[in-house]
């Protein structure tokens, strides 16, 4: 058997990237099949890791393995984020997932910035609201500002297009919304402030609708400027206080999506002309197929038009958000993945970024991730 190679990692960074991951030492040695007793003497400086379990780390902990080798941890990567929560769901840590997947966009969210200023973009036009002031007058704001007419909103053919079509107008005001498959174990999504290039991230875990909801929820945070991990708590569960952030952001999200005036109309449609409460999931159901909305925001908006109360929430099924099983076709290129992950403004802006020599072919193939001849055609709207 020959010699192993050794490898002359830095204890101190070591520490560093396994305090970034949210893995405990367990939990690590484990998910990169080491020896728990020979990851703490390399963290020690007492001995140093072979080339093979030095893969396995970097691998499992989502780093190169020369980011081991330098002499001190960098500085200012994790980006600064609230994790928040509906009661009902039990406060914890960031997990490994959600730590990768928010050091993923933070990295993104620095190069289109910085791309924005020297192509001299315009600024994002999100509007800047505190938790003092009125959801609901801050949605119909946003929702003028996003030039979406509940007539259209009506005739999206599936929830899948109702998303694209708000992603695309969110985008549109500047904002980069991505998509990542961060877990079912996972927050629903967050959100990062910058004024240059304010991100969303909506977890692919749960079906369209939800991801809708999520989408508005994150930009509330934007509008607040509350940056968040936010997690929601099975119906059934929900009670006690609420964060306020989050209770701001429920409320907001759900006054953008079903406005008050078009309910109504659809409330003397379902029950007739006399206004009475709503007190079964059906007719929950039946209106969130007509705004393309999930079970969830629109009982939040019966609820705060006091057309519902919170049993009718807590009836909502848990698999109301569950995302619904695909159709067996055929699979999407690392093209196709990529544009549905990254969304139409960062791509459109490291296209023509590398037309105007901003950055160079490679730089923007290894921030996107995409083959070579893809970077001609990706993110270009139809």
């Amino acid at each position: 058997m020959g010699k192993i190679t050794e490898v002359p990692v830095t204890p101190e960074v070591l520490d560093w990237a396994i305090g970034e991951s949210g893995y405990s030492l367990p939990e690590l040695a484990d998910a990169a099949g080491v020896e728990l007793q020979d990851l703490n003497a390399w963290l020690k400086g007492e001995a140093r890791p072979g080339v093979t379990a030095v893969r396995s780390l970097a691998q499992t902990l989502r780093r190169p393995v020369a980011a081991f080798l330098l002499p001190h941890p960098p500085a200012g990567e994790s980006p600064d984020v609230r994790f928040r929560h509906m009661p009902g769901a039990h406060s914890r840590p960031l997990t490994p997932s959600e730590r990768r997947y928010l050091r993923k966009a933070s990295r993104l969210q620095r190069m289109i910035a910085w791309l924005a200023t020297e192509m001299r973009e315009l600024t994002p036009t999100v509007p800047h609201a505190s938790l003092n002031d009125d959801p609901t007058t801050v949605a119909n704001v946003v929702r003028d500002r996003l030039a979406i007419s509940v007539t259209a909103q009506f005739q999206w053919m599936s929830a899948s297009a109702a998303f694209d079509g708000w992603r695309e107008a969110v985008e549109d005001v500047g904002v980069a919304v991505f998509l990542f498959q961060i877990g079912s174990a996972s927050c629903r999504g967050f959100s990062l402030w910058h004024d240059r290039a304010p991100v969303i991230a909506v977890n692919t875990a749960w079906n369209d609708e939800a991801r809708i909801f999520t989408l508005f929820h994150e930009l509330g945070h934007l509008i607040t400027r509350t940056n968040s991990a936010c997690v929601a708590a099975p119906p059934a569960a929900v009670s006690g206080a609420w964060d306020p952030a989050e209770r701001w952001c429920e409320h907001f999200a759900a006054a953008v999506l079903v406005p008050e005036a078009a309910l109504h109309e659809l409330l003397a449609a379902r029950l007739g002309a006399r206004a009475r409460k709503v007190t079964d999931v059906t007719t929950v159901r039946w209106i969130a197929t007509r705004f393309r909305a999930s079970l969830r925001a629109v009982t939040l908006r019966l609820i705060e038009l006091r057309l519902a109360n919170w049993d009718l929430y807590r009836e909502l099924p848990p698999s109301g958000d569950a995302r619904r099983g695909g159709g067996g076709g055929k699979g999407r290129d690392r093209q196709e993945i990529q544009e549905d992950q990254l969304g139409g403004r960062a791509l459109e802006l490291f296209r023509r970024a590398v037309d105007s020599d901003v950055v160079s072919r490679s730089q923007a193939l290894t921030y996107l991730d995409v083959p070579d001849l893809a970077l001609d055609s990706i993110g270009t709207r139809v």
